[in-house]
């Protein structure tokens, strides 16, 4: 049986999902984060990166998130709709989102995070100097680039509901619900800036999968808060 070690606020909640979506039966092991947000000690010696999601299948430890996704979606049975076959006309789109998710939006919310969180580590009288340049780094870079693949991303989602092009839900939403969540908590005016993405969000998040998921991680929310 696969076991699933969920780290609390984390990007493995993406594979409680999809585990939902798929109807597979799984172990789950939860793990609360320490005062300083980190992984504990027992986590980081269970990943070869020590970061999170992370799974056992038998012999095979996996961590990083699409590499699981992708992992689990090759035992689907061909029925599955949620990736789509390389002769689909809807493949490329889904290619597309599902990487960018990981690779250019979660990228820029990790910036974001580093940001936020080292002002709060750096010693008085640096943190001042940290925090102002935390906060033009944001301004400048980040909040740009944010801005940019969401507004390309609620283009996307003004023409269709699921983000592969289709009428239906595939591992290209589930790679987008957490940098999503987490870009709408800590900046709040996009939701109304990019409403087809806030339509999506509370789309996907009525899924019966989706709302088990959270019962099963015992959380209200997808994102590290910070």
């Amino acid at each position: 049986m696969i076991i699933l070690h969920h780290l609390e606020s984390s990007q493995s909640f993406r594979i409680v999902w999809l585990l939902e979506e798929l109807g597979y039966k799984y172990d789950l092991k939860l793990y609360k984060r320490q005062d300083d947000k980190t992984a504990p000690p027992e986590y980081k010696e269970l990943s070869p990166l020590g970061t999170s999601p992370t799974i056992e299948d038998g012999d095979v430890v996996l961590c990083e998130s699409n590499a699981i996704i992708d992992y689990l979606l090759d035992q689907a049975p061909p029925s599955s709709t949620l990736r789509p076959s390389p002769q689909s006309p809807t493949r490329a789109d889904y290619l597309f989102w599902f990487h960018a998710a990981q690779g250019t939006f979660q990228l820029n919310l990790a910036i974001d995070s580093l940001m936020r969180i080292t002002p709060t580590r750096a010693p008085w009288p640096i943190s001042i100097i940290a925090r102002m340049i935390s906060k033009k780094t944001q301004a400048r870079f980040v909040q740009p680039r944010l801005k940019r693949y969401l507004s390309l991303a609620d283009t996307q989602l003004s023409k269709h509901n699921y983000f592969a092009g289709s009428s239906e839900l595939t591992a290209a939403d589930i790679t987008s619900i957490y940098p999503m969540d987490a870009a709408f908590n800590r900046y709040p005016h996009f939701r109304e800036k990019f409403p087809h993405c806030q339509a999506w969000l509370e789309r996907v998040s009525e899924r019966p999968a989706f709302q088990k998921a959270l019962e099963k991680v015992g959380e209200d929310h997808v994102s590290l808060h910070i």
